[in-house]
């Protein structure tokens, strides 16, 4: 089986909405491990209107713990640091002023917005990464109800350098039937980059990324799940062109 890189994680505990203490971060890790993850991204919310982000170098540490543990537990594991932008009017200061991180260092930049975000919001904020010099990585693409209707856009955006990370559990109809419809329509338009879990804890939302395996054996060749569960990913944190 091949190795899976999870590139969109809320592991790192008590700075967001994901584990809340070290042992359920290090519990989630497990998980993931025992999934067949064989690298992570951590990318807690930045957020600051919803109080998240500006954390006083919690995250950091929270990193350096997960590492460690890690590095005793499971020595072929790679860990990687980032954050998840929620994008709002006042983000380009924290990413000119290093707040907010890129995923691994990189240009690469992952993005949310809300799921019932208007169409222009998406298209401008992208526009404007973009002519920053940032390669936005759209978080979770197929909740977006707005995209529904445009996915012209979605292949501009991809043809103009836009990277799509979808959610692993979409496929099971977690985020109701639309994203499901819309998590396999990005993936058989060859629209999809990445496959990422978005794990956040042990039950509701965990850090496996299998699940989505039975659908993209029965549809997909080998090449293109190991691009979507592993190539891509790499290529995002050795901030590679696509």
């Amino acid at each position: 089986m091949i190795p899976f890189f999870d590139l969109h994680t809320h592991m790192l505990y008590g700075v967001d909405d994901g584990a809340g203490t070290r042992e359920e971060m290090c519990a989630m890790l497990d998980m993931a491990y025992r999934d067949g993850t064989r690298a992570v991204c951590l990318t807690p919310h930045f957020a600051p209107y919803m109080g998240w982000g500006r954390d006083g170098g919690r995250a950091e540490r929270a990193f350096d713990e997960l590492r460690a543990y890690a590095a005793a537990h499971y020595p072929d594991m790679h860990l990687y640091l980032g954050h998840e932008l929620g994008y709002h009017a006042a983000c380009m200061q924290a990413l000119n002023d290093g707040s907010c991180r890129t995923l691994g260092n990189s240009r690469y930049l992952l993005v949310d917005f809300p799921e019932a975000v208007n169409f222009f919001e998406i298209q401008n904020a992208m526009g404007q990464l973009q002519r920053m010099g940032y390669h936005p990585v759209l978080a979770h693409t197929e909740r977006y109800r707005c995209l529904f209707t445009h996915m012209g856009w979605v292949r501009e955006f991809v043809q103009g350098g836009g990277i799509v990370q979808i959610n692993a559990s979409s496929v099971l109809g977690t985020w109701g039937s639309m994203a499901k419809i819309q998590w396999k329509r990005l993936v058989r338009e060859g629209l999809a980059h990445i496959v990422s879990s978005d794990g956040h804890n042990l039950s509701r939302r965990p850090p496996r990324m299998s699940v989505c395996l039975p659908y993209l054996e029965k549809h997909c060749d080998a090449r293109t799940i190991r691009r979507l569960m592993w190539d891509n990913a790499c290529r995002v944190i050795r901030d590679e062109p696509f």
